[in-house]
C-alpha cells in the first residue's frame, strides 16, 4: 500500500471517530473564541479560509530530507489524510484543514504577530500531571487534574467521565502527560510542515530517555507549544517545557518522580524569555505587573509549578501511594494561585471574564499486581462543588482482587467501589 492510500485510510478513520464527538460544535466554538482572543485580526476575519490557505502552505513546505530524513515522502500521506477525511464522510475540505492545521495556525503563526487577549476571552487551561516510577504500590503511580472553564457542551461529558482503567500490566507509554503552555507574541518557527515527531521517532529511541530528548530536540520547531512528561522503557523520565521554538528539559531529583503544570516555564532561560515577552505585552496594553492579567497569571502558574514539584518530591521521598498521588493534585493547603487544585479562583477578578476549575481528577496504579484507579469529576456546572470535596470512585484493574485495606477505605466512606 502506498503512502497516499495509507493516508486516505487514516483520514477516514479520523473522520469516523469525530462524527459523534461534537467536532462541528467545537469548531464553531473555536471560531468565535479565536476572534475574541485575537481582536486585532478584525471581527470579519475569515478564520476558516485562512486556515485552509495555511494548511496548503504547510503541505508545500517540505523539510530538508538531509536534516529530517524521517519526513521523506510524508507529504503523500498527509495529502491522503485530507482526502480520506472528506471522502464519503460528510466533512468538507474546510473542516479537514481545520482539524489538521487550526492549532498550528493559531499558535505558531497568529500568536507570533497578534497579541492574544485572554482578558477578553477564556483563560488557558491549567492542567497538571504527575508520574511516580517507584512506589509502595508495587508499580507505577500517576495522577492528574484536567482543568477548564465550564463550557456548557462539556457538562454531560464531565459528569459521566470515566478514565481508562489499568486493565493490563503492560509497558508504559513514553508520553505520560501533556498540558497547555505558550508565550504571548512568541517566535514563529521556520519549519511549518505537518510532521509529527511523536509518530516519526524510531522505536529504538524509546529505550533511552537521552535518545528521546535528542530526537525531539532536532524536531523542536515541529511540535508544541506545551509542557510534557516523557519516560523511556526503563521508566527514566524528564519534564519538558516548550514554547514555539525554544525548549527546556528538567530532570528528576527524587526517586525519578516528574510533574508538570500548565502555563509555567521555570527553566531560568525559558522563564526569562517569557517574561521579556510579557513586558512587551504590558507596554502594548499600558499595564503593569499588578494590573496585567497575563503577568499575574504567568507568575501564579510558576508558583503552582514550584508547589507541585515540592509536593511531588516529598511524596516520592516517602514512597508514593495512590492516595498520596491523589493528594498531590488535590492540594488546596496554600492560597491561590500556588494551590494545585482549582475551584474558580481568579488572579484579578474584576478583569477576568471566566475562571478555571479542576473539572476531573484521578490517581492510578498503572502497572503491577495492585492496579486500580481513584477518580472524581464535577457533577454540576450550574451549582458546582469543588472536585476535591467529592468522594472518589474506586475501580480495580482487570484481574485484580480486592485487598482488605482497600475494602476498609470503601467501608469507611473514603471512596466508592464501582465496576
Amino acid at each position: 500500500m502506498n503512502l497516499r492510500e495509507t493516508g486516505r485510510q487514516r483520514g477516514r478513520a479520523i473522520a469516523e471517530s469525530l462524527k459523534n464527538g461534537g467536532f462541528a460544535d467545537q469548531m464553531t466554538y473555536d471560531l468565535t473564541w479565536n476572534r475574541r482572543l485575537f481582536p486585532t485580526l478584525g471581527a470579519d476575519f475569515d478564520f476558516a479560509g485562512a486556515v485552509m490557505e495555511w494548511d496548503r502552505k504547510r503541505l508545500a513546505a517540505v523539510p530538508d530530507a538531509t536534516k529530517f530524513p524521517e519526513t521523506r515522502g510524508l507529504v503523500d500521506r498527509h495529502l491522503g489524510e485530507r482526502e480520506g477525511f472528506c471522502e464519503g464522510t460528510g466533512f468538507t475540505p474546510a473542516q479537514a484543514a481545520w482539524y489538521f492545521s487550526s492549532y498550528h495556525y493559531l499558535w505558531k503563526h497568529v500568536n507570533a504577530h497578534h497579541l492574544a487577549r485572554y482578558d477578553l476571552a477564556d483563560p488557558p487551561r491549567q492542567c497538571t500531571n504527575v508520574f511516580f516510577p517507584q512506589s509502595r504500590e508495587g508499580g507505577v503511580v500517576i495522577s492528574d487534574n484536567r482543568d477548564d472553564v465550564m463550557r456548557p457542551f462539556l457538562e454531560p461529558h464531565i459528569r459521566d467521565w470515566k478514565p481508562g482503567a489499568a486493565d493490563k500490566d503492560s509497558s508504559v507509554n513514553w508520553v505520560q502527560g501533556g498540558v497547555s503552555s505558550s508565550v504571548l507574541l512568541d517566535e514563529e518557527p521556520k519549519e511549518i510542515f505537518p510532521a509529527n515527531p511523536h509518530d516519526l521517532m524510531p522505536p529504538e529511541c524509546l529505550n533511552d530517555i537521552k535518545q528521546i530528548v535528542a530526537f525531539m530536540d532536532r524536531y523542536k520547531e515541529f511540535w508544541g507549544p506545551g509542557n510534557q512528561l516523557w519516560v523511556d522503557k526503563q521508566l527514566r523520565g524528564v519534564m519538558v517545557e516548550k514554547a514555539n521554538v525554544r525548549v527546556a528539559y528538567r530532570w528528576p531529583t527524587e526517586n525519578g518522580a516528574i510533574c508538570i503544570t500548565a502555563c509555567s516555564y521555570i527553566d531560568p532561560e525559558l522563564n526569562a524569555f517569557k517574561r521579556s515577552r510579557l513586558k512587551e505585552v504590558m507596554r502594548l496594553k499600558g499595564e503593569n505587573e499588578k494590573t496585567c492579567c497575563d503577568w499575574v497569571y504567568a507568575a501564579g502558574s510558576d508558583e503552582r509549578q514550584h508547589r507541585l514539584l515540592a509536593l511531588t518530591n516529598a511524596e516520592a521521598k516517602r514512597g508514593a501511594t495512590i492516595w498520596g498521588a491523589l493528594a498531590v493534585v488535590a492540594d488546596t493547603a496554600v492560597p491561590f494561585p500556588a494551590r494545585v487544585c482549582l475551584a474558580g479562583e481568579k488572579g484579578i477578578p474584576e478583569k477576568e471574564p471566566q475562571a478555571n476549575w479542576s473539572l476531573t481528577q484521578h490517581a492510578s496504579v498503572i502497572t503491577g499486581p495492585n492496579r486500580r484507579i481513584l477518580y472524581r469529576s464535577i457533577q454540576s456546572f450550574s451549582n458546582p462543588r469543588p472536585v476535591y470535596e467529592l468522594t472518589p470512585k474506586l475501580r480495580l484493574g482487570k484481574g485484580v482482587t480486592m485487598q482488605p485495606a482497600w475494602q476498609a477505605d470503601v467501608d469507611a466512606g473514603r471512596c466508592e467501589l464501582v465496576e
